[in-house]
């Protein structure tokens, strides 16, 4: 969000009616910040009313206003209503509104009667905190969890039925690019509003044309209480087996800066940062690329606030962050985090795959591993908003992160036919890893004094290096008729660079009163380059000076994309209608070096169409239609023709021969808000891709030579991707919420459907995996008061598997998840909380379990600040990691570990 929103708008075009045009733009009168979604009414002597919502600049704009004298009032919650009397001539008019601060304090107001629970305005859906009760001490983690229409689980969040991508407070970034430190360090009693809306990129904002990179953002907003001064928590505890965490956060907030520190340290599997910080550097499970195709469902070790995060096993980390944002000057606003992270986790894992009758009856393979994996993480972020003058604005955001990552495997898997072992291999693997990420973000923005005349450039530039040294130590053994051994020791020596440059220049033209045009050109080129050489280690030297030519591979390529588009923009009161057409010209050209020389040219022209509608029926009732339409080059891996034995009995290699994949979605929305506290969210969506990038695999049932002369043996599984058409996916969802009087209770009901269609090929037999999910849920969660809090919940997820070659193919079964969370704060600050949890299957064979998590603390000291707790983590024993996949040919039931039981004694300190 910009600092300084322009101070003067001029708009010059006078309607054949002679009605002017009024617009302006709210601040805060303290700090000059813009108010987003403030609610503006111009009341005219008949005591009509225009009402309009100001964007996420702060700016608005009223139309058609005939010259006369009229009432502006501004309202936004937690500042004093604004009104002024105002006389509109012949001249078009532009206001800048500057609002104070309540003096009220949120938290000091009686409200009699049920608070209304979300509003709409404009694109955002708007949640007041004070209507959902949770219980003293909470994190706005917990406050997501039980409104409607947003989903917190598994350290992920989903609002609308899209992830959550960024998480802004009060309108600024915080901790950029990882939604949990946000929610996760922030308390619930300082939050007045949560707002869900689509943030659009900073062109998109200026320009008020949709670009299709909107990502779905939440904006906490705070109680005008907590806008100034110092918050946040302490915490330590240390239980059985050497338990132990650490950690806390500390806010210091003024009128012009705002500065937060936070850090943790443990060994409970209390993560804090995104798995973007692991930037794939993690190996697959059972060797090759696992590639697409794949579903997981029923993750263990997420039945509690002990055990977040999204990586297996057991994980101890460490973390050290800070956030700041401040206005320099009356120009210039200052955005800045550092995140440091450094973990270690051990994960051992059980895969029991299962192939289908069509490829080989009786074929089996079974796989036991043991990894370690050190991960050290830096990630900095900055952004520098410069306003030149009221014409002209500058922003500028540099990014950079680095990792280094140590991972070792153990691993030992064996292909079974009729429950007999036809093949096994055994490895040692070891792997370092470092990579770096540098890149830096440009928008510049002038205002023509024309009304709706705009220009503006956005440049993106970044460089990528991967660069990692493996050694792979296997023993294959090939039984039957001709016993036969192989033992190799493998070094692979990785260096990968990629770097991207993206620009797009935009001019729009006010056409006529609510008719707007936009012309853009837009340029992006990416090249990437990979160097892998394979060394086998010799038998007399012990060295791993070997080529393995077979093995090696040196490879680039280079995307360039061009296009050109056109676009309208309509608007009349509460209709909304962009469309446009890009028409892009692509080129991909790939160069083999070694271990020969090939080139790969090709040329692609394509007509990219999207329109976005809105429509609000009142207040209350919006449509949203959306249709975009964009391109993709394959990725390099899936391009290198070389084989990947990191598992000799799962090999896959790329293809050179791939095409562009071009991508085609349409999403329509309606959102229903009420004053009785009723909130109702439907969501259908359709997307279908052409060329989609589609897995060919063989699985050999006797030795066999591929046509390039690679050996597999009987059992192997063979990977290689394709372009395949036939690629599409339905998606829908319905939730509907509403206050329940009778137990002061909110009611959350909800139900998605999905249906897709996978094409594949297995054994040289095209395929299309169909797959259909069904998710209905349902949350009652408390609203009596911040003493008391209860959540249950269920939900069914219920998957039905299809195969168009053969029906042995076919699958499906029904995970059930059912939870209570308790809370209770009662005699003399006592506390008791707990948590229950059960998973169930219907159709697989899985064992049901529970987990039950419990504390009991006393608060103390002045406000109840300190507390001190017992905590027990799976009272039961029970807590169990279990993963059902289903790929083209096969399924997995995938085993790990989990923590075990443990006791802790800790102690929390809240800061107010």
């Amino acid at each position: 969000m910009r600092q300084i929103v322009l101070s003067s708008l001029v708009v010059c075009c006078i309607s054949a009616s002679g009605a002017n045009v009024l617009t302006g733009v709210v601040r805060d009168r303290t700090t000059k910040e813009p108010l987003p979604a403030a609610t503006i009414t111009l009341v005219s002597p008949t005591n009509k009313k225009f009402h309009v919502v100001t964007d996420n600049a702060g700016r608005f704009k009223l139309d058609a206003v005939n010259p006369g004298k009229y009432t502006l009032q501004s309202t936004y919650v937690g500042y004093e209503t604004w009104s002024q009397e105002i006389s509109v001539d012949s001249k078009n008019q532009n206001v800048v509104i500057k609002m104070k601060e309540s003096s009220v304090i949120f938290d000091e107001v009686v409200v009699n009667g049920r608070a209304t629970r979300a509003e709409q305005k404009g694109d955002s859906l708007i949640y007041n905190a004070e209507a959902f009760k949770v219980l003293q001490g909470s994190t706005a983690e917990d406050l997501l969890s039980k409104m409607p229409g947003i989903v917190v689980e598994g350290g992920e969040v989903q609002a609308q039925g899209e992830s959550v991508k960024k998480i802004l407070v009060d309108g600024q970034e915080f901790f950029e690019g990882d939604i949990n430190l946000a929610l996760r360090n922030l308390p619930s009693d300082i939050i007045a509003n949560i707002e869900v809306f689509d943030k659009k990129s900073e062109q998109a904002e200026f320009t008020g044309f949709d670009d299709g990179e909107d990502i779905k953002t939440i904006n906490i907003v705070t109680k005008s209480g907590f806008k100034e001064g110092t918050f946040g928590e302490l915490y330590g505890g240390y239980g059985t087996d050497n338990r132990y965490k650490a950690g806390g956060n500390i806010n210091y907030f003024d009128k012009i800066n705002r500065l937060s520190i936070l850090g943790m340290s443990n060994n409970v599997n209390q993560l804090n940062f995104s798995q973007e910080d692991l930037a794939g550097v993690m190996a697959a499970s059972s060797g090759g690329r696992g590639r697409k195709g794949g579903r997981q469902m029923g993750r263990g070790n997420q039945s509690a606030d002990f055990m977040v995060g999204n990586q297996g096993g057991v994980t101890q980390s460490h973390g050290l962050g800070l956030n700041y944002v401040g206005m320099w000057n009356e120009k210039i606003k200052f955005t800045g985090s550092y995140f440091f992270n450094q973990s270690d986790n051990n994960t051992e894992t059980m895969i029991d795959r299962h192939f289908f009758d069509s490829v080989e009856p009786g074929l089996n393979y079974r796989e036991s591993s043991n990894s370690d994996m050190e991960n050290w993480n830096h990630r900095l972020n900055f952004k520098l908003d410069y306003a030149i003058d009221k014409n002209n604005q500058l922003q500028i955001r540099p990014t950079f992160s680095f990792q280094n990552n140590d991972y070792s495997k153990y691993l030992f898997g064996e292909n079974l036919l009729e429950n007999a072992v036809q093949s096994d291999v055994e490895s040692n693997q070891t792997n370092q890893m470092k990579t770096y990420k540098v890149g830096t973000d440009l928008v510049y923005r002038h205002r023509f004094d024309k009304a709706g005349r705009t220009l503006s450039f956005a440049f993106n530039g970044s460089v990528t290096n991967k660069a990692g040294d493996k050694f792979n130590d296997y023993l294959q053994n090939v039984f039957g008729e001709r016993p036969q051994s192989e033992k190799t020791g493998q070094y692979n020596k990785t260096d990968e660079k990629d770097y991207s440059v993206r620009g797009n220049l935009m001019f729009t033209e006010q056409l006529i009163d609510g008719l707007q045009m936009q012309l853009n050109y837009k340029m992006s080129y990416q090249n990437e380059n990979s160097d892998e050489k394979v060394f086998l280690r010799s038998s007399v030297t012990d060295l791993y000076d070997q080529l393995d030519e077979d093995l090696s591979n040196e490879y680039a390529s280079g995307y360039l994309t061009q296009s050109g588009g056109l676009g309208l923009r309509y608007r009349k009161e509460r209709f909304n209608l962009m469309a446009g057409v890009d028409l892009q010209y692509a080129t991909l050209d790939g160069q083999q070096y070694f271990p020969f020389q090939t080139d790969v040219s090709k040329r692609f022209f394509s007509a990219l169409p999207s329109v976005t509608m809105r429509y609000s029926l009142d207040k209350g009732n919006s449509f949203i239609l959306r249709y975009l339409s964009n391109s993709s080059a394959p990725e390099i891996s899936d391009l290198q023709e070389v084989v990947d034995n990191s598992n000799p009995l799962f090999l896959s290699t790329g293809n050179p021969d791939l095409e562009q994949q071009i991508n085609h979605s349409v999403n329509l929305r309606y959102i229903r808000t009420s004053m009785s506290g009723q909130t109702l969210i439907a969501m259908a969506g359709l997307t279908v891709r052409s060329n989609y990038v589609a897995d060919s695999t063989f699985v050999a049932t006797e030795n066999t030579v591929l046509p390039s002369g690679l050996q597999v043996d009987k059992g192997v599984q063979f990977t290689k991707p394709v372009n395949m058409n036939g690629y599409y996916s339905l998606q829908s969802m319905l939730t509907y919420g509403f206050p329940l009087d009778l137990i002061r209770s909110n009611v959350n009901f909800s139900i998605s459907a999905n249906y897709s269609a996978i094409p594949n090929i297995y054994n040289g037999t095209a395929s299309k995996t169909k797959e259909l999910n069904l998710i209905p849920k349902v949350i009652i969660g408390s609203n009596i008061s911040e003493n008391l809090d209860f959540t249950v919940s269920y939900s069914a997820t219920m998957n039905k598997i299809i195969n168009s070659v053969s029906s042995d193919n076919n699958s499906s079964y029904i995970n059930h998840s059912a939870g209570l969370k308790f809370g209770w704060i009662f005699w003399k600050g006592f506390s008791l909380s707990s948590t229950v949890t059960y998973t169930g299957y219907t159709g697989l064979d899985l064992q049901d379990y529970w987990i039950c998590n419990a504390s009991l603390g006393k608060k103390f000291l002045k406000n109840n600040q300190a507390e001190i707790k017992i905590e027990a983590y799976d009272l039961f024993r029970q807590n169990k990691s279990f993963v059902h996949q289903i790929a083209g040919s096969y399924y997995d039931y995938i085993r790990s570990n989990v923590m075990e039981p443990y006791f802790m004694l800790s102690f929390v300190y809240t800061i107010r």
